[in-house]
């Protein structure tokens, strides 16, 4: 069994808006492209909810290139997260941390990224809102390797529905019999109907970073379906699986699952 296939359970920046790798402790000011509605909505927060890509082009040294990319974000509680896998980097890209409106600019404060936790960044993101969701342009954004990239994201809204699980999370325990399973660490976003989490996993001495995210819909006793949509684990994409959430208190939760005829138990604290 390998590490991948002994952690598909379920769950999860250096950058917020995409991925890339800036100095620390700089603050990058992310402008953006007027709107046919930017102008009325321009004071308006954006809301609370799940986002997802329509494409995004890159402008470096003049090249133009396009891509249109599987790709999620989500906004709750004074949190973001996002996640997708970036094709500059042949590599997953997962962020998350701490985000607040303020007149037309999103601050974002990456707290945790594919790689572990993260500190000395910040983002001022200008976000423009449309009929569809809203739309930034990221101009002169640092890269790997000292490059820079001019980046135009177009992002559409998934839903907007709401849930008392909703928020970030990170795991404290984890509740399993296997005992070759030597480190554990995953973030967990709910919000805007989605999930996204980010695992990263040491088993048998292989490691492993994995994203997935997907549709959520939890009732009011705490029986949630969780629908995965992408996932760098091939095997867990299209999956439809039954979790038992618990709200312990304003701060905590648990969820349960079966998986191989296990019943594997993982509380969390939000972030």
């Amino acid at each position: 069994m390998n590490v991948k296939s002994a952690v598909f359970s379920f769950t999860a920046v250096v950058l917020a808006a995409c991925g890339a790798e800036p100095t620390p402790e700089v603050n990058v000011n992310i402008t953006s492209e007027p709107t046919a509605v930017s102008a009325l909505d321009a004071s308006v927060a954006l809301p609370d909810g799940a986002y997802l890509i329509e494409g995004v082009t890159v402008t470096e040294e003049g090249e133009v290139s396009y891509y249109a990319r599987d790709q999620i974000k989500i906004y709750s509680r004074g949190r973001f997260m996002y996640a997708f896998e970036n094709a500059l980097t042949d590599n997953i890209d997962v962020g998350a941390g701490n985000a607040s409106w303020n007149n037309g600019v999103m601050v974002e404060v990456p707290r945790v990224n594919h790689d572990g936790p993260v500190s000395g960044y910040s983002f001022d993101v200008a976000i423009e809102r449309t009929a569809a969701g809203f739309k930034q342009s990221i101009i002169g954004m640092p890269y790997e390797g000292g490059r820079l990239l001019d980046m135009v994201e177009v992002w559409n809204t998934a839903s907007t529905e709401t849930s008392p699980f909703d928020g970030l999370w990170t795991l404290e325990a984890r509740d399993t019999a296997d005992s070759e399973i030597t480190a554990f660490a995953e973030t967990k976003m709910i919000g805007g109907g989605h999930f996204i989490w980010l695992q990263n996993v040491s088993y048998q001495g292989e490691t492993a970073q994995d994203f997935g995210y997907g549709s959520f819909i939890v009732d009011a006793t705490g029986n949630a379906i969780e629908t995965a949509m992408v996932s760098s684990m091939e095997e867990y994409e299209g999956t439809v699986n039954e979790v038992k959430m618990v709200l312990i208190d304003e701060n905590h939760f648990t969820q349960s699952f079966t998986y191989d005829d296990k019943v594997i138990t993982q509380s969390y604290v939000r972030m």
